[in-house]
């Protein structure tokens, strides 16, 4: 006998899906993309509809279960959504449960209730007998009655605080005052608190660069086809305004629209600039981060899936957004390390961001001054299409940049933090009235405390990383786990008090300058400082009026930020990077130099950057003084291929982790020979051996590395040898395909 049948992907233990029953009452109801609920053996868990159909019953070599309810009116997501979670199953090795607790948040599982405002407004108009009694009898209700008479409005509750509450619900008792309850539209409404510069709806004449990408952008958006652009331009080279004018069109022919950015303090400007810029309102440009509250997130997420959002802006989980006709996914600073996520499900949001657009026949826009090395190597071979924007928009140049040795940089005490030539730099800014921004990629006030007399270091219980000093708290702390505890006041080794702090984090920097220029208005900008809600806003607020004359930060102040009297930036200490122990090293000090250096110059008055650095002649350090993209890249493929990594293969990084480093090590090399047998030298295989860092959380780490022309292969060997997990119940395994971080 046939019925109908719904293959379910549910929320519980099965890594499959599975099939349900469609009862009677839901057969012209239920539709694919629908969270339901059902049951798992004795429990029930939530699922989503993948498909339906017919299907004979009793021809089923096993029972099936019926659904028991459906959990809202709406498809919470698309055929695209659907196919993406497949896709990223099958390539970041990532289980179907993690996948969807990822696109499907917590708050609309959870099916959190609207909040329901209170509105009061008059409804019934009193005769001179019963004013007069009830200004007699009952004066503070007559106080509220006048008042609401007299206004002629609806107010909600919240704004009738100043009168006596248990006079508000006596006239609502009489039928003098009506009270309703209307659901709260709870959308992040963002003003220019952040300090800079909105769009607005004034008509802006695009260059001759911006046109030539406007127009291609245009003709792949009207050809209907998946399409993918590199917008490389220089910073200050007008690349929002090709995003804005994307989005006008494909909103303009019905589309929507999904724009990511890489960190989440960068969202308020981004939507000022589209809303004013677009003319669209709250609920059409709705903004996706984990920042949001509950209600929040409740509402965005439903009016995206109910078609009311049109345009999403937000950090990498916005890739995600359930919109039903995505015509454009943008991109912006492609290169950010941020894109990709560190815990399961490990995927990339740029990668998932294309592969979507490819899933949609939509355009997909990758921008940024300085395109990772994957994206400008797909853009040479002709898999992307690359428009290029050479100059800044209102023919500002480019700042001058120079290098100052550091090695000549000392004083009484030994080496200095800040070289006379940028200090003199400083002085003249602040006499000009002008602003500085200093980066120092390192927060904290020393990045290590030592024993001077026995060279002991300070370092996590649980982790294999020495603790941050961190000042106000006089606190030290794990960046890596979050431990922390008091700065002793003897060596834990050999009972010396000879306790020192060494490296330069952005507290001393700040610490620093202040004691330098005592006049001076002076900030950070961190993680640290950060910490709460609307803080980085606030911070750039008073930067943006002129309130902060010298911002210190870190990676967050080099991206996307537009302040017009910054004429000034100093690059504190470049060499910690420059010496990193990762083949991406060279990328990200080419790509910190050049977007921080950025930020100077972007008004009518010229920039100047300083570099401080130990390695003055350094080729990579000409290079991005001479903001030479062909020859880094040449050098840097060069490199890579004789090596064979990225572009010119996949990585898939296996970390094992245990309390018994012993047992980790031993059960790592099992693993390892297993895998090379099986993988018959259809990839090459690198390690096993201990992590970077070798211990996080009180668990050892070790590491292998399966560099491969693909993935596909790789993880149909590992997933074989995973069966070895058996004899080593105790190690905990996990495979990072395309990994960012080698730690």
């Amino acid at each position: 006998m046939e019925c109908l049948c719904a293959e379910v992907l549910t929320f519980g233990t099965f890594d499959r899906p599975l099939l349900y029953r469609v009862p009677l009452e839901l057969v012209n109801v239920l539709r694919d993309g629908m969270l339901i609920r059902v049951s798992v053996g004795k429990l029930q868990t939530f699922a989503i509809v993948l498909r339906i159909y017919s299907a004979d019953v009793e021809k089923l070599q096993f029972q099936i279960k019926e659904i028991i309810s459906i959990e809202y009116g709406i498809p919470l997501i698309g055929r695209d959504l659907i196919d993406l979670i497949f896709w990223m199953r099958k390539y970041y090795f990532a289980p179907h449960r993690a996948l969807l607790e990822a696109v499907i948040p917590a708050t609309i599982r959870k099916n959190v209730s609207p909040k329901l405002i209170s509105k009061i407004s008059l409804l019934k108009t009193l005769d001179d007998g019963e004013c007069k009694a009830l200004k007699s009898g009952s004066p503070k209700q007559w106080e509220i009655y006048e008042f609401l008479l007299n206004s002629g409005e609806i107010f909600t509750k919240a704004e009738l605080r100043k009168f006596s509450q248990s006079a508000l619900s006596a006239l609502v008792e009489k039928g003098v005052v009506g009270e309703r309850f209307e659901k709260e539209d709870r959308f992040v409404c963002c003003d220019f608190s952040d300090g800079t510069r909105p769009g607005n709806t004034a008509k802006i004449t695009l260059s001759w660069e911006q046109c030539a990408a406007v127009d291609a952008i245009g003709r792949s958006l009207a050809g209907g086809k998946f399409k993918v652009h590199l917008l490389h331009g220089v910073t200050g080279s007008g690349k929002t305004e090709v995003y804005l004018d994307a989005i006008r069109r494909a909103v303009g022919i019905g589309g929507d629209v999904i724009y990511l950015v890489p960190e989440l303090a960068l969202t308020p400007q981004t939507v000022n600039r589209i809303r004013h810029g677009l003319n669209l309102s709250d609920s059409e440009v709705v903004v996706w981060h984990s920042g949001l509250s509950e209600g929040e997130r409740r509402n965005t997420w439903l009016a995206m899936a109910n078609g009311d959002a049109k345009v999403v802006i937000g950090a990498r989980s916005a890739v995600f957004a359930p919109l039903k006709n995505v015509k454009i996914i943008t991109v912006d600073e492609e290169h950010e390390t941020t894109y990709k996520q560190c815990e399961v499900p490990r995927y990339h949001a740029r990668d998932a961001a294309v592969y979507r657009a490819k899933l949609c026949d939509a355009v997909c826009i990758l921008g940024s001054a300085t395109p990772s090395v994957e994206s400008l190597f797909n853009s040479a071979s002709g898999k992307y299409e690359l428009n290029v924007l050479t100059k800044r928009i209102d023919g500002s140049s480019l700042p001058r940049m120079e290098i100052v040795d550091m090695r000549y940089e000392r004083n009484s005490r030994g080496k200095k933090i800040i070289s006379q030539r940028l200090m003199n730099l400083m002085e003249e800014r602040l006499n000009a009235g002008e602003q500085t921004i200093l980066f120092l990629n390192r927060r904290g006030y020393a990045s290590v405390i030592f024993c001077n007399n026995c060279d002991y270091v300070a370092t996590c219980p649980n982790c294999s990383t020495a603790l941050t000093y961190h000042k106000p708290q006089n606190l030290l702390r794990c960046h890596t786990c979050g431990y922390i505890e008091q700065l002793p006041s003897k060596c834990q080794k050999c009972g010396g008090g000879d306790i020192l702090q060494g490296g330069v984090g952005t507290q001393r920097l700040a610490d620093i300058v202040r004691a330098m220029f005592p006049k001076a208005r002076v900030e950070r900008l961190d993680s640290d400082t950060t910490a709460t809600k609307d803080s980085f806003c606030k911070v750039l607020h008073g930067f943006g009026n002129g309130k902060i004359d010298i911002l210190i930060g870190t990676q967050m102040i080099s991206k996307g930020l537009d302040f017009p009297n910054v004429s000034l930036v100093g690059i504190v200490n470049i060499d910690n990077a420059m010496n990193f122990s990762d083949f991406r090293a060279n990328e990200r000090v080419f790509q910190s130099i050049i977007q921080v250096a950025g930020r100077a110059g972007r008004g009518s008055k010229p920039g100047v950057v300083i570099i401080q650095t130990h390695c003055p002649n350094c080729e990579l350090l000409r290079l991005a003084i001479e903001n030479d993209h062909e020859n880094f890249l040449k050098n840097e493929l060069t490199s890579r291929s004789e090596f064979f990594y990225p572009p010119f293969s996949h990585i898939l990084r296996v970390i094992f982790s245990g309390k018994n480093e012993e047992k980790v090590g031993i059960f790592s090399k099992l693993f390892a020979d297993d895998l090379r047998k099986r993988a018959q030298n259809l990839f090459d295989i690198r390690g096993p051996s201990p992590a970077a860092i070798r211990k996080t959380n009180g668990r050892f780490r070790f590491s292998l590395a399966c560099f491969s022309r693909n993935v596909i292969i790789p993880l149909e060997k590992i997933s074989e040898t995973m069966n070895l997990a058996s004899k080593a119940r105790d190690v905990a395994i996990s495979v990072d395909v395309d990994p960012i971080d080698m730690m």
